[in-house]
């Protein structure tokens, strides 16, 4: 049997974090709603029921949380790349990843200002 790569996803990951070029988005933290997929092969994973062989979403969630905390972005842009970027350096299982993330409070009677990349290795 063959198979293509499976997903994994985190939907909705909301948190706050200093983003934007404005001086009171510099001082401020804001809410992000960040959602993002990893594409693995599943086939070690699913023939032995072991997470060393995947990607373990919990720390997945923090890891990237605490990399966008402390990089303190200015654009939703350079956000989306560099974490991006950074779940292909630290997880050597990911083949592909798509990040998305969304200030839901960026413009008035709107849902939000949003921002995606995906990123193959």
């Amino acid at each position: 049997m063959v198979t293509d790569a499976g997903k994994i996803s985190l939907k909705d990951l909301q948190f706050n974090c200093i983003i934007g070029t404005l001086p009171y988005e510099r001082e401020n933290e804001q809410p992000v709603v960040l959602n993002l997929s990893i594409w693995l092969d599943f086939a070690q994973a699913a023939r032995n029921e072991d997470l060393a062989h995947s990607i373990d979403y919990a720390q997945l969630a923090e890891d990237v949380q605490q990399f966008i905390r402390m990089s303190q972005f200015q654009l939703e842009e350079t956000l989306v790349v560099e974490t991006g970027k950074h779940i292909l350096n630290n997880y050597p299982k990911a083949m592909m990843v798509e990040v998305s993330v969304r200030k839901p409070n960026a413009i008035p009677g709107c849902a939000g200002a949003e921002s995606t990349i995906r990123i193959r290795r």
